[in-house]
């Protein structure tokens, strides 16, 4: 980065005085620093231009004198025209009419309140203005929307006292490159969160010289529900800039790719809710995250926080074990916190507490409050020798808190403990304002905002509260844990009406963007209404927020529109008993299926196919039950998609056939439709050929004679129906099909459904084309079939996309091929799409065999033929069989070639596939064996 110092030769002398300043801060940054002023001769205009053009960021000395300079209109105003704000910085040396110049207008969003030359300490006039600049290169060096992020960390009001050999480690790492991801492993409360924000405070202003820190930390780790790390991946996808994908998995690779375009620094704090018992991590996002960032940083590094233990290994891993806090620390903890006592003393104290971070810290600030610091008084108290988590010494030291706390005190933790985010001072004093606020939280009305604001101050000095970033207050996860136990035991009336009063403060909170959410901000408090309104048992209420203004209803707005994948299953699964799945509020029929059914697809996007299969099932025995048949068809249909996306096709086909009865008995069109596209779908995969185009064919005359004046149906068949009708050898039919697919599908409204099926059609359609030796035309139609798909958001579709792509350019272009390939394996990989896999892996050989790779080809095949039986995936058999000819003919293993040709060929005529190129290819193999 090249810094230029802008200025005229009448302001020479100025400059020279900014100069230091400025140097200093490029010292800092690792910036070059260059000089606007050039010697008079012939090239200054040419050179003055040189130097503009190199320039990261330009510091113009702003004068009456730099108004009247030729270079400024000739050569520096044009080229600054084109600056961006964020690349330019104002100094003004003086008092001049700076309105008058459109270019000096454009880059003074912040101006010296007094000109350097008339200011009474210029010393630090100009060293203010060099900070200034300071924070806009390192603002530009980071990138849009990339800087530090470091909001969803949770900020320790105290520095961690001690862990120097702790901060050497995660130093060393960061200036290692062979070093990915470290992991601060320790039990709760011991200091994991402390130390890595106390590091990477130490780090600033440059942290070490990274292009961007982004954090997270997994909220609520109390919470019964349980989090989820597509949260997370979102809120670091929002800190690069980046939007997330209805996909969970797609959001992972965009981030991934976006942290290895820079180096990055990554916070993930606190992933304990998402690991099993054995320290394996069970959120399929956040393993996905952290094995790809384990693999490969560019030379960047992720910091990790846990408890043990924790599954991670790899040559680019290392681990800090974070034990107790060696003696002279834990007493420097306790007289920081003005515990008096002698050395003796206080390390006796430190070791019965054994020398444990946050009992440590709470202890001190009890005695502190309670006996003025005397450590003796400690002697009277007993903390219990309990393990911490299951209500042992933390929950002994916060008893203590408790029964000293005021009433008012009592409320502020209360209510933050209730929230799932950090809470300001304007929600707590409406909860007290509230006239519902009942129990505990009554204690809050009592008080002025100022008093409210004391209050959090005083407890903020201690352990008990946290404050945030952005001002607000948050708790550790031991003491928001006890809290809320607490609370629930003795007062749940009290708690209940508190979480009344917080579902009417976000369900009422204004939006930005006016009604609709406009903006992925907009849905944050909406969130809280559902969470906090589903425990105030507002079963209705928290439904009607969730679906008309989060959802929008069927537009799926959330989803579509801002990929809140994450935030909206939290929201789903809010309402239900996560241990049976079961809906315990009073809601109509057709709101409990809506959210059993949107509950389901939402696991099956995020892997959990046990969740999705249960509330599906129990999503089509609510429909039935309340003579829902529609809505009991689509819930079928999602249930068949589910274990035909496991690779369980026969299962696949028997819901398939149950929601065609259903859909039948309700009379709707469109449900008729999309059951019996998919059960032909299925038929097909099956290699059922004859019966799977009969199938095709009613849907197409049912489309026919009804579709009119229903958007979005007409064309539902034709795509599903051309890819049969080329396996039938009919090529001209299956074209004219796909053609009409996609002239009926682009009347649709631009949605994610009507997308996918232009995409789908134009994929479709492309592969007639290629099928009519239209190649130019097919490469058209298949890059915008994986455009549209890729923008409608359904990644189980854009897998097999890029496979037909591949296919496509097996023998056209291998290295084409292999790219298409990989995208698809870095799609379908850890989600279990068993079909696509065998798909990719025949086609894999096909272009292992085109490249002569022979080992790779067999083991492709080898791959494809477990699947394709497991699966019953059929309708690829012959294929199978074809390669394998071609493979063993290339191995020298003729007689064996013939006998798999033969196979094929059996197969493919008892199944009645007469698809063209697998009989070209199948004579092809035929004749190489014969001239052999």
């Amino acid at each position: 980065m090249q810094l230029l110092l802008l200025h005229c030769p009448a302001d020479d002398d100025s400059a020279k005085a900014l100069r230091p300043y400025l140097e200093q801060v490029c010292r800092k940054d690792g910036v070059e620093l260059l000089d606007g002023w050039i010697a008079a001769g012939e090239h200054v205009e040419r050179e003055l231009e040189k130097r503009l053009r190199a320039a990261t960021h330009v510091v113009i000395l702003v004068s009456a004198r730099l108004l009247d300079w030729t270079e400024w209109t000739r050569v520096a105003r044009p080229a600054l025209m084109s600056r961006r704000r964020a690349e330019v910085s104002l100094v003004r040396w003086e008092a001049c009419i700076d309105d008058a110049d459109e270019v000096l207008r454009r880059f003074r969003s912040v101006q010296d309140s007094v000109p350097v030359a008339s200011a009474a300490d210029r010393a630090a006039a100009l060293d203010a203005a060099a900070r200034r600049v300071g924070n806009a290169l390192r603002a530009a060096r980071l990138g849009p929307r990339c800087g530090v992020a470091l909001g969803g960390l949770p900020s320790p009001g105290r520095g961690i006292v001690g862990r120097e050999q702790e901060k050497k480690l995660l130093d060393d790492a960061l200036d290692n490159d062979a070093v990915h991801v470290v992991v601060v492993i320790g039990e709760g409360g011991a200091g994991k969160t402390q130390l890595v924000r106390t590091w990477l405070d130490g780090l600033q202003p440059a942290y070490g010289g990274v292009d961007a820190v982004i954090s997270c930390s997994i909220e609520d780790q109390d919470r019964g529900g349980g989090p989820y790390g597509s949260a997370a991946v979102s809120v670091l996808l929002d800190a690069l800039g980046e939007s997330p994908s209805q996909d969970p998995l797609e959001s992972v690779s965009r981030l991934v790719r976006r942290i290895r375009e820079r180096r990055t620094l990554v916070v993930l704090d606190g992933l304990e809710p998402l690991q099993d018992d054995r320290g394996e991590l069970i959120d399929r996002p956040i393993r996905m995250l952290v094995r790809n960032l384990a693999s490969q940083m560019y030379s960047g590094l992720c910091v990790i926080t846990t408890r043990p233990p924790f599954d991670l290994e790899g040559t680019g891993v290392r681990r800090i074990e974070l034990g107790p806090v060696d003696v002279a620390s834990a007493i420097q903890v306790l007289r920081s916190r003005k515990v008096c006592g002698s050395e003796e003393q206080l390390g006796r104290l430190a070791g019965r507490l054994r020398r444990h971070a946050l009992s440590l810290a709470l202890v001190a600030d009890y005695l502190s409050e309670a006996h003025g610091g005397d450590v003796l008084a400690a002697d009277h108290l007993d903390f219990g020798a309990e393990k911490l988590d299951e209500g042992g010494r933390i929950q002994r030291i916060l008893s203590f808190y408790e029964a000293r706390l005021k009433p008012e005190a009592h409320a502020v933790l209360g209510v933050v403990a209730l929230c799932e985010r950090p809470v300001d001072l304007a929600t707590l004093a409406a909860v007290g304002a509230h006239p519902r606020a009942t129990g505990f939280a009554a204690s809050i009305g009592d008080a002025s905002r100022e008093e409210l604001r004391r209050t959090c101050a005083r407890l903020a000095k201690t352990a008990l509260l946290l404050t945030t970033d952005t001002g607000a207050w948050d708790q550790h996860p031991l003491v928001r844990g006890y809290w809320r136990r607490r609370l629930e035991a003795v007062d749940p009336a009290g708690v209940r009406a508190a979480h009344e009063v917080l579902f009417e403060r976000f369900r009422d909170q204004p939006l930005t963007a006016g009604a609709g959410a406009g903006r992925r901000e907009d849905l944050d408090p909406l969130y809280a209404a559902v969470a906090h309104g589903v425990r105030a048992e507002r079963w209705a209420e928290s439904f009607e927020v969730l679906y008309d203004r989060i959802r929008q209803g069927e537009r799926h707005t959330s989803l579509k529109r801002h990929g809140a994948v994450a935030e909206d299953q939290c929201a789903f699964l809010a309402f239900f008993d996560r241990s049976s799945f079961h809906l315990p509020g009073e809601l109509a029929p057709w709101q409990r299926h809506w959210l059993e059914n949107s509950a389901g697809v939402l696991l099956r996007a995020h892997g959990d196919v046990r969740g999705a299969v249960r509330l599906l099932e129990s999503a089509v025995t609510t429909a039935i039950n309340a003579g829902l048949t529609g809505e009991a068809a689509e819930s079928a249909r999602n249930l068949a998609s589910v274990f035909s996306l496991e690779g369980d096709i026969m299962k696949a086909l028997e819901h398939a056939e149950s929601a065609v009865r259903h859909a039948d008995a309700s009379g709707e069109l469109r449900p008729r439709l999309v059951a019996r596209d998919f059960r032909a779908h299925l038929m097909h995969r099956l290699g059922r050929l004859r019966e799977a185009r009969a199938a095709f064919e009613e849907v197409e005359q049912i489309g026919e004679r009804e579709s009119e004046g229903h958007l979005g149906v007409a064309h539902h068949s034709f795509a599903s129906h051309a890819v049969l009708l080329l396996d039938l050898g009919e090529v001209e039919l299956a074209h004219d099909r796909a053609a009409r697919g996609v002239e009926l599908s682009r009347g649709d409204d631009p949605d994610a459904r009507s997308l996918l099926s232009r995409g789908m059609a134009a994929r479709a359609l492309a592969r007639t084309l290629d099928a009519l030796s239209r190649p130019d035309d097919a490469i058209l139609q298949f890059d915008e079939a994986v455009a549209l798909v890729q923008q409608s958001g359904r990644i189980d579709h854009l897998a097999p996309c890029h496979i037909d792509c591949a296919s496509f350019w097996a023998h056209r272009d291998v290295l084409r091929a292999r790219r298409h390939l990989d995208e698809a394996r870095r799609i379908y990989e850890g989600r279990g799409f068993r079909l696509v896999e065998a798909h990719a892996a025949l086609t894999t050989a096909r272009v292992a065999l085109v490249q002569d790779v022979l080992d790779e080809a067999a083991e492709q095949l080898d791959a494809a033929e477990v699947l394709l039986r497991k699966t019953c995936y059929h309708v690829r058999v012959p294929w199978l069989f074809l390669l394998r000819a071609r493979l063993r003919g290339a191995q020298g293993d003729h007689a064996g070639a013939c006998r798999l040709a033969e196979l094929a060929r059996q197969e493919a005529i008892a199944m009645g596939l007469k698809r063209c190129d697998f009989w070209r290819e199948l004579e092809a193999c035929d004749r190489v064996e014969e001239n052999t």
